[in-house]
């Protein structure tokens, strides 16, 4: 074996034994966020906020595509599916639109603990926004569970009704064996 060879296999072994430092450096959702934005200086908050907000603003317009497309092509199923994450994502904007400006008023009066705090709520609406994103895509690209298939209900217990579909009370647990008194002068 060459030397190149071994060393390759060797790297193979460790990366699967011991974890690849590269797929910890990649970390998805909104743990990566939160973490990749927990030692940030407050300009790179600012700007980390405004690289959010404008990547949901992106996401909005290609979900409006997605639905001028499904209502062009008049499919109302996808046009309901892609509409229901559109409305979603314009949500997830304002709201992180809203802590973007309560982050920046946070960070010039030094209150880093609320900033972060603000900071955390546009991350994980990122978060959502990109798979709001994708299950929009999945709409149009009709890999939802748009299709009609098979189902099967399957009911346990309950009470024996005879032959004639009545169920068969012997007493009714909610007559307390008098009537209450005439309550309307009109009869």
């Amino acid at each position: 074996m060459k030397p190149f060879a071994r060393l390759s296999v060797a790297a193979v072994f460790a990366a699967v034994v011991f974890g690849s430092p590269v797929a910890r450096a990649q970390e998805t959702g909104v743990a990566g966020e939160l973490e990749r934005t927990a030692t940030t200086t407050p300009q790179e908050k600012l700007e980390y906020a405004e690289e959010a907000t404008q990547e949901m603003r992106d996401a909005i317009r290609e979900a409006t595509r997605m639905v001028e497309s499904a209502r062009k092509d008049n499919e109302v199923e996808r046009l309901q599916c892609v509409t229901a994450r559109l409305t979603s994502l314009r949500s997830l904007l304002q709201v992180s639109e809203s802590a973007q400006a309560a982050m920046q008023q946070f960070i010039e009066a030094g209150e880093l603990e609320r900033a972060d705090h603000e900071l955390r709520k546009i991350a994980v609406a990122r978060t959502k926004t990109r798979a709001l994103l994708a299950e929009a895509e999945r709409c149009v690209s009709g890999t939802t569970a748009l299709e009609p298939g098979e189902t099967i209900v399957v009911v346990e217990g309950g009470e024996f009704i005879d032959e004639s579909g009545l169920l068969d009370i012997d007493e009714d647990p909610f007559d307390l064996g008098n009537d209450p008194p005439e309550a309307s002068p009109f009869q």
